[in-house]
């Protein structure tokens, strides 16, 4: 199994590697505008990954310190809470820095084979990530004890007001927006139109800068340059661990009694609500109008409570759809002819992959540990009057019940900005609902058949090889999928004439059924598996 693995990470860095140069090559070969838009994607780049870093270590670090019992046992030993705090930092660094450094690795290639850059550029690329990965999980800190501190459940009414005029501002661009134009022939002033939108990503400020420069100075063979942004992030992140043991001093413990009131106060709640009257209760009023049994909306209830539960959870999901849907809504605003077939083909087939991508990391990180986090209580539904695999079930309908509408809506959207015809955007719909269909299968197949029912801390679940695993083999799924979606768009392009609407059809049809075929061969035939698994009770053997 290891040789598998390792096998799927070699192959995926080979295949990201030639892609990656590929592409870089022919950007940065365009005349006048492919060192600038090099640059730019550069920044770009690194900015978006401190933006992931800091979500994905304030997810881990947040469970560790929040939601462990064992953070009540370190507080009554002789240490100072700076190093309790400090040493979940460097664990969750640890457990989230690995998937960067996998994905920047090919990309760090890509540019230095660019660049033509000889040792120094790897090494202090490398020196530079690190440091910027410290920096991005002490931020991630802050922002998580002043965020447990100083909370109030009014924050959460704002915010979703907030997200609500967001939405309708969003439907209302998408009624009344028109087109993009540049605003003149001039190249370099429709540049800076276009680069304007991503100029908050070069701020002097920002750490990611610094890697970028870094990146960029020792790729021209400027040493003096990139040993200062170096020495720039070196002192920026050794300060900022200096600064994680005051503020951990100083707001660690009210941050922890804190939340541990508030578990209390809900423990209580909830004890009193099971003498209340169950009429009125949701679950009752759920099983008057929805067919689903008593045992299957018990399931329901404690998967959606435990969900809920953890707002790290719920705000990765709101942000990652809340960005995408921000972006399909102003397609129409970026400053390209979508009426043209070419640009219509090739950013309605990018937007198909985005929203796949995006869904499997949520399926990877959400998904997959869902039947570990059962635990060592597995034998508690053992022992319920319903067989296990009614569990996997239930989770599978759950995941799909929840995530379908998301995609299906960023489609939906991204047609509509696209003005596709209709059956193109039938033949997307149909896409992404098989897509998600497909993702949410393998993520819990393999999670059941490869469980680890001994971790609480769902991070380090999705960190063990069932979790690299899934991720891989969901890259690899969607690379397919899109290889075999592309193929009637090909066809039609190259043909000699414009083909009729009924070949066109009939192409559509081929993909989405050599999707189908696909689908059940990578998502169910683990799910299969899976199910022979839990119906055998062999995952209690592990407990």
């Amino acid at each position: 199994m290891t040789l598998t693995i390792s096998a799927f990470m070699l192959l995926y860095m080979t295949a990201a590697y030639l892609l990656v140069n590929r592409g870089l090559s022919f950007v940065h070969a365009l005349p006048l505008l492919g060192p600038l838009l090099t640059e730019r994607m550069l920044y770009l780049l690194f900015f978006f990954f401190f933006l992931m870093l800091v979500m994905s270590n304030a997810a881990i670090t947040g469970i560790s310190l929040f939601r462990r019992q064992e953070t009540g046992w370190h507080l009554s030993l002789p240490m100072p809470h700076g190093s309790i705090v400090i040493w979940k930092t460097i664990e969750g660094l640890l457990i989230s820095s690995w998937g960067l450094i996998l994905l920047s690795a090919p990309i760090l290639a890509g540019f230095g084979r660019i660049f033509e850059a000889g040792p120094f550029f790897y090494i202090s690329s490398l020196a530079a990530v690190v440091c910027l990965i410290a920096l991005a999980s002490n931020v991630s800190t802050w922002f998580l004890l002043m965020v447990v501190k100083f909370y109030r459940p009014w924050w959460l009414k704002v915010g979703g007001t907030l997200v609500l005029g967001m939405v309708v501002y969003i439907i209302w661009q998408i009624r009344d927006s028109q087109t993009g134009q540049f605003v003149s022939s001039d190249v370099a002033t429709n540049v800076r139109q276009i680069l304007g939108h991503t100029q908050i990503c070069t701020h002097p400020l920002l750490p990611s800068s610094w890697v970028a420069e870094v990146v960029i100075a020792s790729g021209r063979e400027l040493p003096g340059r990139a040993m200062f942004f170096t020495l720039l992030l070196l002192s920026n992140a050794m300060a900022a661990w200096i600064l994680t043991a005051l503020v951990a001093n100083r707001y660690f413990y009210p941050s922890w009694n804190r939340a541990l009131q508030h578990s209390e106060l809900r423990n209580i709640a909830n004890g009193q609500a099971v003498f209340a009257n169950h009429n009125t209760r949701p679950e009752f009023l759920l099983r008057r109008v929805t067919p689903f049994r008593r045992s299957t909306l018990a399931l329901v209830g404690k998967d959606a409570l435990t969900f809920l539960r953890e707002p790290m959870q719920w705000g990765q999901c709101t942000l990652i759809f809340g960005l995408l849907l921000l972006y399909t809504s102003n397609l129409r605003n970026l400053g390209y002819n979508y009426k043209d077939p070419t640009w219509s083909a090739i950013i309605s087939h990018l937007n198909l992959t985005v929203c796949c991508l995006a869904m499997s990391t949520l399926t990877t990180r959400f998904v997959f540990p869902q039947f570990s986090l059962e635990g060592q209580r597995l034998w508690i539904l053992g022992l319920a009057p319903f067989p296990l695999t009614r569990v996997i079930q239930q989770k599978l309908w759950l995941n799909l019940a929840a995530s379908t509408p998301l995609t299906t809506l960023l489609v939906v959207v991204s047609c509509f900005s696209l003005k596709l015809p209709l059956h193109r955007a039938v033949f997307f719909v149909s896409a992404i609902v098989l897509m998600t269909v497909g993702l949410n299968a393998l993520a819990l197949s393999l999670g059941t058949l490869l469980p680890n029912l001994r971790e609480t801390n769902s991070a380090k679940i999705v960190s063990s090889f069932g979790g690299t695993l899934c991720l891989v083999a969901s890259f690899f799924y969607i690379a397919i999928a899109m290889t075999v979606l592309i193929v009637p768009t090909v066809i039609s392009r190259r043909a000699a004439s414009p083909m009729p609407l009924e070949n066109i059809y009939g192409l559509e049809a081929s993909a989405i059924g050599a999707l189908f075929i696909l689908t059940v061969l990578i998502g169910g035939i683990p799910y299969y598996f899976a199910l022979r698994r839990t119906k055998t009770l062999a995952n209690l053997g592990e407990l």
